[in-house]
């Protein structure tokens, strides 16, 4: 059965429907349990037992996570990111690594004089290729977990040939490099809408109706917004300092210090956290899948404290308590994410399985639930 495409950008009556995303209370401790045995079963394996761990913690979690009502299920397997990572690695990281060495070599030995100029080239070339292998590994990694992950038994795909992203990574590698990560914005919209335009849900289209220069306003802001701060705080903080000299106090002086610090901490993270929510909020106002629209209703006090918390959490865990920052994530998701328009289930159609993305996780596999 054929699904109607819809126009995200034609006017819309008020939504007839409103879907939520409710995360299911199991209890933590069960989770917690499973990820100490998880961490004691990867070191006695040195590692190789990482990529079972994986897929056992997003079972539990996915059964956890309710969409109108009914739980997400995860199929992928262990063996199957275990294969992808050993596929990566012999096929594309080693013989990379192997390459660019003798390149090098050579480059000292042919050319002993050889300026630094040309060994900056080769290393600049080289982390273009590795900033490019990591947007593959991000995107290989999205199109695997959509690809595994059902919904009443349906399921999603992502279209985009692996081939055609290969342009996609390189470009945003380029930009971030070239422009001094001043094109982050642009590259991040460009890539979210390479897959957004390509996903497929149960015969329902993605569509991303915006432009990638959308956030660039809002990042330059932020720029500027920091360097305001910057130099505001550089001269109180000279102030402070220079009061602390004059009455001889080493106590204000390392007081100044540590205040100083803590400001410019609490500033990086709120203005990230600005910048987080205005692309998801442009992401998700801009885009459909078939009739349903997804609108984001957070905002950056509340995510700065969810991260400020996290990593406390796992900083002084030493990451032990890793699956409270994941509940705590999906809690957040859960509390500022709602779905308009949803069609009747009833109406989906099942996609064609993507088998291409059997071990697509093989340069970006960890325990990120994003």
């Amino acid at each position: 059965m054929s699904v109607p495409q819809f126009d995200p950008a034609a006017p819309r009556p008020e939504p007839a429907s409103v879907s939520k995303i409710d995360y299911s209370e199991g209890g933590t401790w069960p989770l917690l349990r499973r990820h100490l045995i998880n961490v004691g079963l990867m070191i006695l394996t040195l590692g190789l037992y990482r990529f079972w761990a994986i897929t056992i913690m997003r079972q539990i979690l996915w059964r956890r996570i309710r969409f109108s009502g009914q739980p997400l299920e995860y199929t992928g397997t262990g063996l199957e990111i275990f294969l992808g990572f050993v596929r990566v690695f012999l096929i594309i990281l080693l013989p990379l690594g192997i390459i660019f060495v003798l390149i090098e070599l050579g480059i000292q030995r042919e050319m002993p004089t050889a300026n630094a100029d040309t060994i900056e080239t080769v290393d600049l070339l080289y982390f273009i290729v590795v900033l490019m292998l990591i947007e593959m590994g991000r995107f290989l990694s999205w199109r695997y977990r959509i690809s595994r992950t059902r919904w009443r038994g349906i399921r999603g795909r992502i279209e985009h040939p692996v081939g055609k992203y290969l342009f996609v990574a390189a470009a945003s590698a380029a930009m971030i490099v070239f422009s001094g990560w001043l094109l982050k914005p642009v590259v991040d919209l460009y890539r979210a809408s390479s897959v957004l335009n390509t996903l497929n849900i149960g015969g329902l289209r993605g569509r991303y109706v915006g432009g990638v220069w959308a956030l660039f306003g809002t990042w330059i802001g932020i720029w500027l917004a920091l360097a305001v701060l910057a130099i505001a705080g550089f001269m109180a903080w000279f102030w402070v300092i220079g009061i602390a000299a004059l009455i001889g106090s080493e106590t204000i002086f390392f007081l100044a210090m540590g205040g100083f610090g803590l400001v410019v901490f609490w500033v990086v993270l709120y203005m990230l956290s600005v910048y987080r929510i205005a692309f998801w909020r442009i992401v998700c106002n801009l885009s459909s899948v078939g009739p349903a629209r997804v609108r984001f209703h957070g905002n950056a006090r509340s995510l700065t404290w969810l991260t400020f918390g996290n990593w406390l959490i796992l900083i002084f865990s030493v990451g032990l308590l890793a699956p409270v920052t994941w509940e705590r994530k999906i809690r957040y998701l859960a509390a500022n994410v709602v779905v308009h328009d949803m069609p009747d289930p009833a109406g989906l159609r099942q996609v064609e399985d993507d088998d291409t993305a059997i071990g697509g996780e093989g340069l970006a596999g960890d325990f990120d639930i994003a």
